[in-house]
């Protein structure tokens, strides 16, 4: 907490009002609506067919929670009616089955090594549709080589037995949990009550046998946090002992959720200040416990396969936060699902239920959005993904990569670092570009001078203007779509 009050200047010299997460690049606002379907199709044959071997991260989405948590910006639908997710369900099969024809059609297989069913809250699902799902993709690729399985849980939702299930007849080895925070007070600001004891009773010696990863969410700026109700989450959790904590900064979004502002009903969120005061009690608790930084926004134990995955360099920031398995390449399905073709292209499925269904029942993908990345894209993606991953810029990483030399490719950028260099964020030697200890929690900020589609120097209504015409693109192929 020192360090930040002696810093606060630096904190309001470097603060931005609309921060980019870059779990990919170029950001979604930059991407075309005119990718589709047969888009999609084509870049699957193209990046498949030259890359048969590659590791595929498979993720499947389902948008459905019993509550609605006032926090919340996902793409996600509240009901307790199951007839809803048994309808979702089915044009789920029914787009898992489109695409694999479309695979088996042109002679291609995915070598999936890792699975993760997030939402949402897969844990909406009943054992029975589950199970029924695991074995649905169990038909339509080898299975066996499923290194990493993992189903984000509601803590409200399930117990030891359901946790054991997961594992021992579906396959899961990796738990996901939405924690969020622990203090009484936040919870119920939030809308999601969740006591700390609930994660006693189900992380039992028997679940963390059989889980090899147990991963904590903690959302930062929300409602009645301090740097003293988080120093008392962190003891909390740090007896809880999940092998993984990933941070979130908290979306304020009310033009998207008008719900939100019943979290402002007893008084304002944590400001820009508050928050990075936060983020230091939070660095300070859990380095103190033997948690290790492996990333902008993650913490895992010395024996957690993410910890492995960092000393090895094939830990990678993406969509669903840090994994495990180096650059891995999404394929999603789902409604908002989004697939990643290595470094070459993006694309997104609908959000809306309507919008979904109507592609599936036209015989199309549900793809709404995407892009192809040129050779700079792909040089600067990997740019903000080392910064966000491993803050860093290694030289020789970059020259047998690309065959660039990186400070005369990034000659403007490193120039622009000048001030970060004197104010002892950043060091540049002749190997690399390096964030300083005191530096990484601006790694976003450090990532976004090598954002060619929205430098620093765009201001906040420019970028405004972006998100605008990007809104105005999709509500027209939305029309389209509907006739």
């Amino acid at each position: 907490m020192i360090n930040v009050k002696l810093n606060a200047n630096l904190i309001k010299k470097y603060h931005q009002d609309l921060v980019f997460n870059y779990s990919e690049y170029p950001t979604k606002d930059h991407w075309s609506f005119r990718f589709n379907s047969k888009s999609y199709k084509l870049a699957l044959v193209d990046w498949l067919k030259k890359n048969p071997t590659k590791p595929i991260f498979f993720y499947v989405h389902i948008p459905f929670c019993e509550q609605l948590c006032w926090f919340c910006t996902c793409s996600k639908f509240i009901t307790k009616d199951y007839q809803k997710v048994t309808d979702y369900l089915a044009y789920l099969y029914k787009e898992i089955d489109m695409l694999f024809d479309f695979l088996k059609k042109n002679e291609i297989k995915l070598n999936v090594e890792t699975v993760f069913f997030g939402g949402g809250s897969p844990t909406i699902l009943n054992r029975e549709d589950l199970k029924k799902l695991v074995d649905k993709l169990k038909s339509l690729f080898d299975w066996s080589k499923v290194v990493n399985f993992t189903v984000e849980s509601d803590p409200r939702r399930v117990d030891e037995d359901r946790l054991i299930y997961n594992h021992e007849v579906c396959g899961a080895n990796r738990i996901s949990f939405g924690m969020q925070d622990l203090d009484p007070n936040v919870q119920r600001r939030v809308n999601r009550i969740q006591p700390s004891e609930l994660f006693e009773k189900i992380l039992t010696e028997r679940v963390r046998k059989v889980y090899k990863e147990i991963a904590f969410d903690l959302l930062i700026g929300q409602p009645g946090q301090t740097a003293e109700s988080m120093a008392n989450t962190c003891d909390r959790m740090i007896e809880l002992k999940p092998t993984l904590v990933q941070l979130s900064l908290m979306a304020y979004k009310p033009w998207v959720a008008k719900y939100q502002i019943q979290m402002l009903a007893e008084g304002p969120l944590p400001d820009f200040l508050q928050r990075k005061e936060i983020l230091e009690v939070i660095n300070h608790k859990l380095e103190a416990a033997g948690y290790l930084r492996t990333g902008f926004e993650c913490y895992s134990l010395p024996e957690s396969p993410t910890t492995e995955a960092f000393n090895q360099g094939s830990l990678h920031y993406a969509a669903s936060g840090h994994q495990t398995g180096g650059r891995v390449n999404f394929v999603g399905v789902g409604s908002s699902s989004m697939s990643n073709l290595g470094n070459d292209y993006y694309a997104q499925n609908f959000y809306d239920l309507n919008s979904y269904r109507k592609s599936i029942d036209n015989n199309s993908l549900p793809i709404f959005r995407g892009m192809k990345l040129n050779e700079d894209d792909k040089i600067r993606q990997h740019a903000t993904q080392q910064m966000r991953s491993y803050f860093k810029i290694d030289y020789d990483d970059f020259r047998k990569q690309f065959n660039i030399d990186v400070k005369k490719y990034f000659e403007k950028e490193i120039k622009r670092m000048d001030e970060w260099i004197k104010d002892g964020l950043v060091v540049i030697t002749d190997k690399a570009i390096e964030l300083t200890k005191m530096g990484r929690d601006f790694s976003q900020n450090l990532s976004n001078i090598f954002d060619k589609y929205d430098p620093p120097e765009k201001t906040y209504e420019a970028r405004l203007e972006t998100i605008r015409k990007a809104k105005e693109e999709q509500a027209k192929v939305m029309a389209e779509l509907h006739g």
